[in-house]
């Protein structure tokens, strides 16, 4: 490709970048429903897990800047616990595949129960229709392609509740980074699955997974997006041609201007957001086949250029040191977490016992507090007489002085009787 014909095609990818993030901007039932919540003092639940939901968060906080709202979050890794809020916003994304990524139902099935209202953003679903028919009338969700949308259309109740967007990726400002020409983009980068949503389990030679560099991450802050998400962004765009079957990694590779080869994944997602997204680009095609099926074996991950070859595994290298730190790092974060898990358990079995102690006190001064005399009895035990009888019984029960009074007691009694006043 020459230099101007390049140019011609960059421009035009550009212009559909353009076009694309305007939709999102421009999407009247997404905009409305956002400041309607964020009214509402709604809390952000941001997408969690690789730089896939990485590209998401940073295009979701991208789109808030865009239309003034700021949401108050919570990090569902650090703080799993129910939303104390009323309305929440759901970062979107694929994870609403049911038998495989099911952690938002989770959190969210607790959530409604209790009768709170939920936005979600752009996302792929699929099954889960006995949960949306159940809180169909607290969600509203915005399905990114065709395909999800008309499932949930489907399910009772959820007809006027359904949406339709793209993928907030798409909503990422891209002029923060920093993207390679084409004059100096050479080879081809393989960027095929490794974990449990991949379609094949046998990995590609020289394949690098990327999007699990950084993974079982909260994506809620920007300038950490763009710190994480800006040397993916720089090594992808060295590479002509990018091959992948992480969404993510595809429609990333498309905006900057790649030519990407996107492959299914397990399920029908890329299909579906390439056909309502990334068809548009001149720079992608789709294919069904398996990777270089026609070429001979080994050659999975073929470079024009060795250097190319080298710089890759260069790079590999690097990640693998990277990867070891990381193992480390949370191996340690491991051990604290279970210390800290000790650690609340002993601090709530204290607080058990100081929340039983308070009700013994409390039970305790209801007890004086009703054997209290009254008034009137109070009246009494102040007066003259009860305190001779107590004086008089003191004298009774003396060791010294009681016989003596009870034999005095006895016999006026017996003169009392023989006199006919006592029976």
């Amino acid at each position: 490709m020459n230099k101007q014909s390049g140019s011609a095609q960059q421009n035009g990818i550009i212009e559909k970048r353009l076009e694309i993030q305007a939709e999102v901007t421009g999407c009247e039932p997404l905009i409305s429903n956002l400041k309607k919540f964020a009214e509402n003092n709604a809390v952000y639940l941001p997408s969690a897990g690789n730089f896939g939901d990485g590209l998401i968060g940073l295009g979701t906080l991208c789109l808030f800047e865009k239309i003034g709202i700021n949401p108050r979050t919570q990090d569902i890794l650090a703080n799993p616990g129910l939303p104390q809020a009323s309305h929440i916003i759901v970062g979107g994304g694929g994870g609403w595949l049911d038998g495989l990524w099911n952690h938002y139902a989770k959190i969210l099935d607790g959530y409604l129960a209790q009768g709170g209202q939920a936005l979600i953003l752009p996302s792929t679903v699929k099954g889960f229709e006995a949960f949306f028919e159940k809180y169909a009338s607290q969600i509203t969700i915005f399905a990114r392609e065709r395909v999800s949308y008309d499932h949930l259309k489907a399910i009772d109740g959820m007809q006027d509740r359904v949406f339709l967007c793209h993928d907030l990726a798409f909503a990422t400002d891209f002029s923060a980074f920093k993207i390679y020409g084409v004059e100096q983009r050479s080879g081809r980068l393989n960027l095929f699955r490794e974990d449990e949503e991949a379609r094949n389990a046998a990995h590609y030679t020289h394949n690098y997974d990327l999007s699990l560099l950084w993974n079982s991450q909260s994506w809620f802050d920007k300038d950490m997006c763009l710190r994480r998400l800006s040397p993916l962004v720089e090594l992808m765009s060295q590479f002509e041609q990018i091959h992948s079957d992480r969404l993510h990694m595809s429609i990333l590779g498309a905006l900057m201007g790649c030519n990407v080869t996107m492959h299914p994944s397990s399920y029908f997602k890329n299909r579906a957001v390439y056909d309502y997204s990334l068809s548009r680009f001149q720079n992608v095609t789709f294919t069904d086949s398996k990777p270089d099926e026609g070429e001979k074996p080994g050659s999975v991950s073929r470079v024009r250029d060795p250097q190319d070859l080298q710089a890759i595994e260069n790079t590999a290298a690097d990640m693998k040191a990277v990867n070891e730190s990381l193992a480390s790092l949370t191996e340690r974060y491991r051990m604290l977490n279970e210390e800290l898990q000790d650690t609340r358990d002993r601090n709530l079995n204290y607080a058990y016992r100081l929340d039983a102690l308070s009700k013994q006190l409390e039970e305790s001064a209801q007890a004086l507090i009703e054997a209290r005399p009254s008034a009137q009895q109070q009246a009494f035990l102040e007066s003259r007489g009860y305190r001779l009888w107590v004086r008089y019984n003191r004298l009774y029960e003396n060791e010294r002085t009681g016989p003596a009074l009870r034999k005095l007691r006895s016999a006026g009694g017996r003169i009392l009787r023989e006199l006919g006043i006592l029976k």
